[in-house]
């Protein structure tokens, strides 16, 4: 006869296989790339490759175990022409790009990548020409439509229209399967370390320069400083830096100081773009990416971002573009 412990322990491993079961695959079509190029899946939250997967006959195919319930990538070339952001699911998945460009590939089976492009072309269509009060209105219309889903958290991960009272409002209303997600842990870490908001004093943190010294903000900062969170792999970034340019020429000489810090991970990358850019201000990089203690410790997820210090060290503004910015620099100068 069987014992009943052999019963059990078969019943154990049953539901211990039928758990480890991956759903999810990614089968694909492209067109125009070679054979035997690589594909690749990068977290685009937790970081780094999760897998890769070959192309043949442009086609190809993954089948990868996926860490949680719903995962957010970058699929990609190795030479990075050829890019698209997906929400994956642990379903079959298609991806068809064999009509149009890899951007604009046609996905299937993913309901989170579905209401991804439903949100891009309501709550972000038209996005710059958008007032921030009525996008953050979209945006918490969204949240309160859809608090089971990831997108939710990724509207309040690292949103700097939003202040940190009203990101730990409108987390508080997300459901527990989101909070506990990889996006929802990331905003919770952030909440939990008080980064400094409009209206409350700076936090003062050192890195090193260009040629290796140690500087505090506080030694560099001017009468109104800006602190500009940037990469030289970033093309907003780099654009931003023109018109950087321009400000600092216009306004330093009346106390106007820029610190920009970079989230580059090559000393030569960041040297290079510093001086095609012309970036004639301070310049700080722990060369650490998004880990470096000053993009930790203000909760930077994306580039370009910056906070407007005034003499008084009190953060007056932030996450500022192009004509605002020379308002609020002009306004805090008087």
């Amino acid at each position: 006869m069987i014992s009943k412990k052999l019963i059990l322990l078969s019943l154990i491993t049953f539901n211990v296989v039928l758990a480890q079961k991956n759903d999810f695959s990614l089968s694909g079509e492209t067109s125009n790339i070679k054979d035997e190029t690589y594909l690749y899946l990068r977290d685009l939250v937790n970081g780094g490759d999760i897998d890769s997967a070959l192309v043949k006959n442009n086609e190809f195919i993954f089948n990868t175990n996926l860490p949680e319930p719903v995962l957010y990538v970058m699929l990609y070339t190795k030479d990075r022409k050829n890019f698209k952001e997906l929400w994956l699911e642990k379903n079959p998945m298609s991806f068809n790009a064999s009509k149009n460009s890899f951007m604009n590939a046609k996905v299937t089976g993913s309901e989170t990548q579905n209401l991804f492009t439903k949100m891009q072309q309501t709550v972000y269509a038209n996005i710059k020409s958008t007032p921030k009060d009525a996008l953050k209105i979209k945006e918490k219309k969204f949240i309160n439509e859809y608090p089971n889903s990831i997108l939710s958290a990724y509207i309040l991960d690292g949103n700097q229209g939003w202040s940190q009272n009203e990101i730990g409002e409108y987390f508080s209303k997300l459901s527990r399967k989101v909070q506990v997600s990889s996006i929802g842990k990331r905003i919770k870490k952030d909440l939990d370390k008080g980064i400094p908001d409009v209206g409350e004093k700076y936090n003062d943190y050192s890195a090193p320069n260009t040629v290796g010294i140690e500087k505090k903000i506080s030694e560099l900062k001017g009468k109104l400083t800006l602190l500009q969170f940037w990469s030289s792999s970033c093309s907003y970034s780099r654009t931003m830096n023109n018109q950087l340019t321009q400000l600092y020429s216009k306004y330093h000489s009346k106390g106007f100081e820029i610190i920009s810090i970079s989230n580059d991970v090559s000393k030569s990358n960041w040297m290079k773009a510093i001086k095609q850019d012309n970036l004639t201000w301070p310049q700080l990089s722990s060369l650490e990416s998004w880990n470096g203690k000053i993009f930790s410790g203000y909760g930077i997820h994306s580039t370009p971002t910056n906070f407007l210090i005034d003499k008084n060290g009190e953060i007056v503004a932030r996450n500022l573009r192009e004509d605002n910015l020379e308002k609020e620099i002009i306004e805090h100068l008087k």
